[in-house]
């Protein structure tokens, strides 16, 4: 949709413009650039969207499958004489990670039956997560079958989280009621709906583009669209550009007023786009500054880790026989849990130092 260009200008030549017209100027031009990114971000959350369904959903759903066939072989390993005490710890804390991750997609009474069965020797191990469910480097036979042979290095946890267990949602995205409008708005509205009233017009044809011309006015002040208001008087010749230049500055602050509201409302609802993507969209989650350009590349980011996971668990499930591999897969996921937790703990005292840090440091005298 593209929306009229207004620019005040100098009533009379070479007069420099007022304090009121530069801010009224200033907010049309911050306005515009929000509406256009706001269209960018529609036109990209329309693309994720469709992604989301063709490409990522049916992915997660085949990661999903894989990961109760791997639940299931543990399940039945707890069985095997040749895992000791130590490797039944182990099996049963990735039994319950695979449990709840599988559950958080869609309801499964034979993985609940499993996981009920499931007797985790402490809360801590419970929730420990064992983050990285999947990783490790390839392990070749020859390496399982020597006992002094290098451990399974540790799946990426990025990897894991961009893989996620959370069923995603389409994002949709309601724009919020507004405020009371500015008595300008109302004034603007109520000459433009005398003006438009199809009631009065015998011509058909007149009074359709009039009926359609005085919806775009309800819209736009449902909306508190000062701009698009003032671009149907323009329209419709009701005003021209010389009448906006030459408004009182009583007037235009008027306008300014309701030019601000109307900015932070475009702002808003960008900032609620935002959100919803970083809530709805996971791959979103962990991004910094999000860009609408950008979400191409990250659904393609999030493909690849997906293609990753797929991957390594192909790879640990056509090796699940072999107890030896088995056993040093288990034991470097519980080192990678470990290693992530200690490192969250660590993060946590160096932020809770640094508040208590500045909380009891000797405030700055004013001077």
């Amino acid at each position: 949709m593209s929306f009229p260009a207004i620019t005040l200008q100098p009533p009379v030549s070479g007069k420099p413009l007022s304090k009121q017209q530069k801010a009224f100027n200033t907010l049309v031009g911050k306005i515009h650039r929000a509406r256009n990114r706001l269209q960018q971000w529609h036109d990209a959350m329309q693309r994720a969207a469709q992604a989301q369904a063709a490409q990522i959903d049916p992915k997660m759903r085949n990661l999903n499958a894989m990961r109760k066939e791997l639940l299931l072989a543990l399940d039945v390993m707890q069985a095997d004489p040749g895992y000791n005490k130590t490797d039944h710890k182990r099996l049963r804390a990735m039994i319950e990670v695979l449990a709840h991750a599988c559950l958080s997609i869609q309801h499964d009474a034979d993985i609940e039956a499993i996981l009920n069965r499931q007797r985790a020797p402490a809360r801590e191990e419970r929730e420990s997560g064992m983050g990285d469910l999947f990783g490790f480097d390839e392990f070749s036979q020859a390496e399982a079958q020597d006992a002094d042979a290098p451990e399974v290095d540790g799946f990426d946890a990025e990897a894991d989280d961009s893989a996620g267990f959370h069923r995603r949602h389409q994002i949709d995205v309601e724009k919020r009621p507004r405020d009371a409008q500015t008595p300008s708005l109302r004034i603007i509205y109520r000459k433009l709906a005398s003006a438009l009233h199809p009631d009065r017009e015998s011509d058909p044809e007149e009074r359709a583009r009039k009926t359609a011309l005085l919806q775009r006015a309800n819209q736009s002040y449902k909306n508190g669209d000062l701009l698009a208001l003032l671009g149907l008087q323009l329209e419709i010749a009701m005003v021209d550009a010389a009448h906006l230049s030459s408004l009182a500055d009583a007037q235009i602050k008027d306008y300014v007023r309701a030019l601000k509201a109307q900015l932070a409302d475009l702002e808003d609802e960008i900032t609620l786009i935002e959100q919803d993507l970083r809530i709805n969209m996971p791959f979103a989650a962990s991004a910094g500054k999000l860009d609408p350009r950008a979400i191409d590349t990250l659904i393609e980011q999030e493909l690849d880790a997906l293609e990753m996971v797929e991957g390594e668990l192909k790879s640990v499930l056509s090796r699940k026989a072999e107890v030896r591999f088995m056993k040093s897969w288990l034991r470097e996921q519980e080192r990678s849990s470990q290693a992530l937790a200690e490192e969250s703990w660590e993060e946590a005292l160096a932020a809770l130092e640094d508040f208590l840090a500045q909380e009891l440091s000797p405030r700055r005298r004013r001077r």
